[in-house]
């Protein structure tokens, strides 16, 4: 019984980090000035995307785990950068370009936040754990974890005025390097 209850802090804790990107990315996207079915599409599909992954990673094994795993990383943590230079640049020339992120653009973001938990995935697969019940946990522990960086970050856009998605911005180029290196 002791073991089951500690598994099961161990597995809630490891969704929680898991999520702490999505969070973090939230943070930038509640800072842009964006329609709220944006908004809630990209929760959904932070919370897909961190199903799905996992699945992939389970799916594919432990033995892929080091070689995708670093190239997934790196992948989405130039995407990452980017994405938070666009934020900036379209700031400092007063641009609507990500203003006006439509579905390609939070899709993209939504499946960069959750590369790190196919990692998790391919580790899970060794386990005998419920898996299942695992990725499902970790879709919901990111879409809530998504939906308060959401939060926080209207509720701090009055705070930071329209230098807000120039933060937001340097939020998801911070997240990338750290990505990256």
């Amino acid at each position: 019984m002791t073991f089951l209850f500690e598994s099961l802090i161990s597995v809630i804790l490891l969704s929680i980090a898991v999520g702490m990107d999505a969070f973090s990315v939230s943070l930038s996207v509640g800072l842009m000035q964006v329609r709220l079915r944006f908004v809630a599409f990209f929760i959904l599909m932070v919370g897909l995307f961190h199903i799905l992954m996992p699945l992939a990673g389970v799916t594919l094994g432990h033995l892929l785990s080091h070689k995708l795993g670093v190239i997934a990383q790196v992948v989405g943590g130039w995407i990452l950068i980017i994405i938070g230079a666009q934020m900036i640049f379209s700031m400092l020339l007063e641009k609507e370009m990500v203003r006006n992120m439509r579905v390609a653009g939070f899709l993209i973001l939504a499946f960069t936040v959750s590369l790190d938990s196919f990692s998790v995935g391919l580790s899970l697969g060794m386990f005998g754990l419920h898996q299942v019940a695992i990725i499902l946990l970790f879709g919901m522990t990111s879409m809530l974890m998504a939906s308060l960086g959401i939060i926080f970050a209207k509720s701090g856009q009055t705070i930071f005025g329209r230098y807000s998605e120039a933060l937001g911005g340097l939020v998801l180029i911070v997240l990338g390097l750290q990505m990256v290196l």
